[in-house]
């Protein structure tokens, strides 16, 4: 049995990203066993991913890089591919033995590497999710392959009695976060707009999903909404997150871990882009739409968290240009 260790990266888009290369791997090669080495905020999101065999923690705090290592040398790893480009990615496999070692040869760990590889150059634009590919020796299918996890029976369980299905009226999951800052959000009160004629139009209700830090905007999208909105931003486990957000006939989200957390749950997203270019990093599958508030030639893969020009590309997405999307999708999903 080939034994794989994959070093995980460390944000949840990113991750989901990263899925497809993974379920096609295991499906073209199923005697492989895939370990995965990821900070200890990943756990959860791996755990409901079926390509992953078994979950290394990456302990933290005084001592943590040596009880990693020691957990890596009881494994017997015969390679390990680094997803992340970072000095500790390939620092860790290093010192826990992994004889052979794959990743992209930057920040100064050329050194810890057996198998060095170039970085994408500047001018090459795939897709994200292609770069993972590439780094397992893969070929990239002609039709992406829609990353997937699947939430325990109990957190769905627990996800049907937050956003109840008693009635016909279909959920719509809102998003209105992102990590990035403000350069990747749009206006609370643009998704407020939205939501508000959703639910006069079409009678559906909407779910608000988000960390306690956007809060804020998830709080004044409800008080417009009123009853027919369910706000459990800052309530939720990531698990619980993904179990609730798979019940929603769709999702609207800016630039987000969220948005590509609905594409592994199989929920249809209206994607809002400013300057990122969704070409790089937007959802992926088919059945979802973005919305770009810049001119291809003004989009790019790296935007500043505090950016006035990212900012003022978001407003110029129009709540009614939103609208007619998210309607679009509901009539087909």
């Amino acid at each position: 049995m080939d034994r794989l260790l994959i070093g995980g990266t460390n944000w949840l888009g990113d991750s989901i990203m990263s899925m497809p290369a993974l379920q096609t791997l295991k499906q073209h090669q199923p005697g492989t066993h895939i370990s995965l080495l990821v900070k200890p905020g990943m756990v959860l999101l791996w755990e409901m991913h079926e390509a992953i065999d078994a979950i290394v923690p990456i302990y933290q705090g005084s001592g943590g890089t040596r009880l990693t290592v020691r957990a890596l040398r009881r494994q017997s790893f015969d390679r390990a591919v680094l997803f992340p480009n970072s000095f500790r990615s390939a620092l860790l496999p290093f010192l826990g033995g992994v004889p052979r070692r794959i990743g992209v040869a930057a920040h100064g760990r050329r050194l810890l590497l057996t198998d060095a590889r170039r970085g994408r150059p500047s001018d090459d634009l795939p897709h994200q999710f292609r770069e993972y590919y590439r780094l397992l020796d893969m070929e990239v299918p002609t039709e992406p392959v829609a990353p997937r996890i699947t939430p325990p029976d109990s957190a769905r369980g627990e996800a049907e009695l937050l956003l109840s299905d008693a009635t016909d009226r279909p959920w719509v999951a809102m998003l209105p976060g992102a990590a990035r800052g403000n350069s990747k959000r749009w206006p609370p009160e643009c998704f407020a707009e939205v939501a508000k004629q959703l639910v006069e139009d079409l009678g559906v209700r909407i779910a608000l999903f988000g960390t306690a830090v956007e809060q804020a905007a998830c709080d004044h999208i409800a008080g417009v909404v009123g009853d027919s909105a369910r706000n459990l931003a800052g309530k939720t486990s990531l698990v619980l997150l993904a179990a609730a957000l798979g019940r929603c006939r769709a999702a609207l989200s800016n630039d987000s871990g969220g948005m590509h957390l609905a594409t592994a749950l199989n929920v249809p997203v209206v994607a809002l882009f400013g300057l990122t270019d969704p070409a790089l990093t937007g959802p992926i599958g088919a059945s979802h739409r973005v919305i770009c508030g810049a001119p291809p030639e003004q989009r790019t893969r790296d935007v500043p968290r505090e950016s006035a020009e990212a900012e003022a590309a978001l407003r110029c997405i129009t709540p009614e240009r939103v609208l007619a999307e998210v309607r679009a999708m509901l009539e087909t999903s």
